[in-house]
């Protein structure tokens, strides 16, 4: 019983270190969530400062280094926010972002660079002339237009003087006299003998096809050979309606008829192997013109005549090359 009085009451004196401690987590969730929100949204506006940066937009870099320094103190946005203030040329702006990042963080790495701009833009800014040199115009008077204002230092033309009427006085300033023509050497001479005209070998005529002959008559003689397998064939359709006929006579009882039995008796066969023969020796004919043709369009004949003196031989000797 007294034990478990005991574990009791000491359940009971460790319940507010576990509801802190739930609580603690509880408020430091969201916060670490926000926290990390807010470091990603910096790195955004971080990274697209540096592009604007890189190519000379330093007032758009200057929108998204701020926003980046709001979301997350950093030295190195601090340090490149007033490094665009500077090129920017807003001077005075620039030199008090570089001190904040000195007062902010005394050991940063670029704190060498931040001490040199300083003392730069402070010299700078003691020795440039107020409004950069110029002195404003008087308030109420404007010049025309198309025309500049003199000079810092000089007086105003008077403007109650009659104007003056006189005519600018020109001076003609005569032409200065030409240099002389330059000389040059003559060109070559020209007249000298025309060079040697180019003797053109002239062109051998066409020569006659050889073999045109012979597929002519390949082709004639083809022609024949078909002219006689097709009558060949007439024939022996003929002798076939014979035969039948004689037959057909001979089954019904009629008498015996010469005619239809010399219509049977054809010479088909002649006529077919006179026509193969002849298609034969046509597709040979045709075949040897083009060999013969083909023959004469690669080869290259040469015709020399040479005489012979010898003591027992006099005459002359015929050579074909090709």
């Amino acid at each position: 019983m007294r034990d478990n009085a005991g574990l009791m009451s000491a359940s009971l004196r460790r319940l507010p270190v576990l509801i802190a401690t739930t609580l603690s987590l509880l408020v430091a969730s969201p916060a670490a969530a926000q926290e990390k929100t807010d470091t990603t949204t910096a790195k955004e506006h971080y990274e697209r400062g540096t592009k604007y940066y890189d190519i000379g937009k330093y007032d758009d870099a200057i929108k998204e280094f701020e926003a980046a320094y709001q979301l997350k103190k950093d030295a190195a946005i601090l340090f490149n926010l007033a490094q665009s203030h500077r090129l920017a040329g807003s001077n005075e702006r620039a030199m008090a972002l570089y001190k904040t990042y000195l007062r902010n963080w005394p050991k940063g790495a670029n704190r060498a660079e931040a001490e040199k701009q300083i003392k730069a833009l402070e010299q700078k800014l003691t020795t440039a002339p107020p409004g950069n040199g110029t002195s404003p115009p008087p308030a109420g008077t404007t010049p025309p237009a198309g025309t500049t204002p003199p000079p810092a230092g000089t007086a105003p033309p008077d403007t109650t003087r009659p104007p003056d009427t006189t005519p600018p006085t020109v001076t003609v300033t005569p032409p200065a006299t030409p240099p002389p023509p330059t000389s040059y050497p003559p060109p070559g001479d020209m007249t000298g003998p025309p060079p040697p005209p180019i003797n053109t070998p002239p062109q051998a005529p066409a020569a006659d096809d050889p073999g045109r002959k012979f597929r002519i008559a390949g082709m004639a003689t083809g022609g024949a050979g078909a002219a006689l397998i097709l009558i060949g064939m007439i024939q022996g359709a003929r002798a076939v309606g014979a035969a039948n006929d004689i037959e057909d006579a001979a089954k019904a009882g009629l008498p015996f008829d010469p005619q239809v039995e010399k219509r049977g008796q054809s010479a088909e066969w002649w006529c077919l192997g006179l026509g193969l023969v002849a298609g034969a020796g046509g597709a040979a004919l045709w075949y040897y013109g083009k060999r013969v043709t083909a023959a004469a369009e690669t080869t290259t004949w040469r015709v020399s005549l040479a005489p012979v003196v010898a003591p027992s031989l006099n005459g002359a000797t015929l050579r074909i090359t090709f």
